[in-house]
């Protein structure tokens, strides 16, 4: 894909030498909470640019969006944001610990990138997006005019040259800003590089590579939708809302990590483990294990099981139902992927549930780290699954057939940081 440096808004520097105080988390994975929590910390803090305090239906109140609007203005007035004036790449480095319990480094550089449609030499994406989200999101973007975070993007590079070319340039960076995220622990370490040469070589090596939607789907959807409009409103062809601020992640990069996201049912009405088991055994081979001895892998035709008490079993799918499965499905490569398994065999196949209850959460929990699993087991929920780590692979294969996967198949952490970098559009 082509990419293109930008004028970033920014944290006036001297104001904000460090902006651990002003950043926070993208919009949808904060709690009301957790919005009290990061406005406490600053007057400043850019959540209170991108959430309102509660939402009626698919938007937040009425004033929120001219509001967000008008202290954008307020902040550029009182020389709180400034905006550069001289295009440059982001180049973002992130220090973290992961569920894995291990310590990782994560680089990628922000640029904008030409809204294009979903396709093989594209953009590929692979989650399904609802309407509620777009739509909160496109009445922001339509009245601030500003993208405030990134779409999470990865691309193949087996050497890894674009990140070597950025590390080597790092002395050539204008601008160095950092920031913490308290509750997660991540160090956020951006670099600005405004070198011509270094640019156009990340150009040049970008130009023939499709891309990957880690994250962000829905800021995807909702850009190319506002780029319609601005389309028909100005009646121009080359406007700003023809791109999208991005994050680029190199697929190959170590720090580059997908975790799992795993799963309890919790009020199901007349629910049986032991008639569940039975049925299971049908599909599955399944043998009991001890907690201690479960480790994760990429074997997505292998689950693991936890009735309430926390007692595991691993399931492992049957050849003849594996065969059954992927004839069954749109595409075969999709019951590569151990969430597809227990969506189609498991959840709708034996347990019943419709694709409403799946898309609403109804009955189902979502739980990002082990312990979170095991504490919803002991405090009512029915039953659960372990999954295993995505396969970078197969998702960007995935993502090159125009598939979609079930909810919460992927989980890139650390999120980025709302809050190092805006971009404003000038139409």
């Amino acid at each position: 894909m082509s990419i293109l440096p930008f004028c970033g808004t920014i944290y006036n520097p001297e104001k904000f030498p460090n902006l651990s105080e002003v950043i926070s988390p993208p919009y949808d994975v904060i709690t009301p909470q957790e919005r009290r929590f990061f406005l406490s910390r600053s007057r400043y803090n850019c959540a209170r640019l991108i959430l309102g305090e509660e939402k009626q239906g698919d938007y937040f109140e009425d004033d929120f969006y001219e509001g967000a609007r008008d202290l954008m203005k307020k902040w550029h007035e009182d020389h709180t944001l400034l905006k550069r004036e001289q295009p440059g790449l982001f180049f973002l480095h992130q220090f973290f610990t992961g569920p894995d319990g291990e310590q990782h480094i994560r680089k990628g550089f922000i640029a904008l990138m030409p809204i294009a449609p979903y396709g093989p030499e594209t953009v590929r994406a692979h989650e399904r997006t609802h309407e509620g989200p777009v739509m909160d999101r496109l009445r922001l973007t339509a009245a601030t005019k500003t993208n405030f975070s990134q779409i999470f993007f990865t691309y193949q590079d087996a050497e890894n040259t674009i990140i070597k070319l950025l590390e080597e340039s790092l002395p050539k960076a204008v601008v160095k800003f950092d920031g913490k995220d308290e509750a997660t622990g991540v160090e956020n370490h951006c670099y600005l590089i405004e070198d011509e040469d270094v640019i156009a070589a990340v150009q040049e090596m970008m130009e023939d590579k499709p891309v990957f939607i880690a994250d962000g789907h829905h800021r995807y959807e909702t850009l190319s939708q506002y780029q319609q409009q601005r389309l028909k409103e100005t009646n121009f062809s080359e406007i700003d809302a023809n791109y999208v601020m991005g994050y680029f992640a190199c697929a190959q990069d170590s720090g580059l990590k997908v975790y799992p996201t795993h799963r309890t049912l919790r009020g199901l009405p007349a629910f049986s483990y032991q008639i569940l088991m039975d049925e299971l055994s049908e599909y599955f081979d399944i043998l009991k294990m001890d907690a201690e001895d479960i480790k994760l892998g990429h074997d997505h035709r292998t689950l693991i099981m936890s009735n309430e008490s926390g007692e595991p079993v691993t399931m492992h799918l049957k050849e003849a139902a594996f065969n059954l499965l992927r004839h069954r499905l749109k595409d075969p490569l999709l019951a590569e992927m151990d969430t597809v398994i227990l969506e189609e065999i498991i959840l709708k196949g034996i347990l019943k549930l419709s694709d409403e209850d799946i898309q609403q959460h109804r009955y189902i929990e979502y739980h990002r780290e082990i312990d979170e699993f095991w504490a919803a087991l002991s405090s009512g929920s029915q039953v659960g699954w372990i999954m295993n780590y995505p396969d970078n692979n197969i998702l960007f294969e995935i993502g090159g057939r125009g598939l979609r996967l079930p909810q919460k198949s992927t989980y890139f952490f650390p999120k980025l940081p709302t809050g190092m970098v805006f971009r404003e559009l000038e139409d």
